[in-house]
């Protein structure tokens, strides 16, 4: 049986995620693919760095935590939500710094850059107290466990107010197609559409896809096999 190199799949999470929401990924799949979950300053393991408060400095972070593998082996970038914007402005910078770009880039629950909307329908710098969390609450993304805790909910706001302020004041540079596929994925009752997701294709000179599953923004939490299986076929499409 001939020797498949192995790619490593950097996962970015979604606004107010941590590497640790990534936990069980990696059991699903082969050994071709090393599942390589990141951590933003001011979150998880790096919780005592300040946090970022813009979109740039996140892509610079995480593209520094890249750039020993990508410049030795094969590497794709996975991020959902907000992470899915970060992976393809890692992309950009890693074309504009003529670095090894990645075998592909697959954007979970993300419109296009142009395109991106939070959802609220005003700036977070202009919402009340708990706000947010029923925003939040509402998307599904939030364990039980930290809905019910106050002290959990104090902890997480200000990361939440980071991420969604860096996502409102984004104004990413146009660019020409990046030279990479990009591969998009959406929950049938997310607010990100199909037919937004397709548009992911005009900023890539190379064929991408568009796979949905049944969910709303955090499908993903139902569907980490199927969600694996759909990613290793893409990789290695004739394994």
């Amino acid at each position: 049986m001939q020797h498949t190199e192995v790619t490593t799949l950097f996962c970015i999470p979604h606004a107010g995620g941590n590497a640790s929401c990534y936990g069980m990924f990696g059991q699903f799949f082969p050994a071709s693919v090393k599942v390589v979950p990141l951590d933003l300053p001011g979150k998880g393991r790096r919780c005592r760095e300040p946090l970022p408060t813009c979109m740039e400095a996140m892509s610079r972070d995480l593209l520094e935590q890249m750039r020993p593998t990508l410049q030795a082996s094969p590497y794709a970038i996975f991020g959902h939500s907000m992470g899915g914007l970060l992976a393809f402005a890692c992309a950009q910078l890693a074309h504009e710094s003529a670095l090894p770009m990645p075998k592909a880039l697959f954007v979970s629950s993300s419109a296009t850059p142009d395109k991106v909307r939070t959802g609220i329908d005003r700036p977070v710098s202009q919402l009340q107290p708990g706000e947010l969390w029923q925003y939040v609450m509402r998307m599904g993304g939030t364990p039980p466990g930290v809905a019910a805790s106050a002290e959990l909910k104090r902890y997480m706001e200000p990361l939440l107010v980071a991420d969604f302020s860096a996502v409102e004041n984004w104004q990413p540079a146009t660019c020409r197609p990046l030279p990479v596929p990009i591969h998009v994925c959406v929950g049938r009752e997310d607010i990100v559409t199909e037919e937004e997701a397709k548009l992911w294709q005009q900023l890539s000179s190379m064929e991408g896809t568009v796979r949905s599953f049944s969910g709303g923004h955090f499908y993903i939490q139902n569907h980490w096999r199927e969600l694996a299986a759909h990613l290793t076929h893409t990789l290695y499409p004739a394994a």
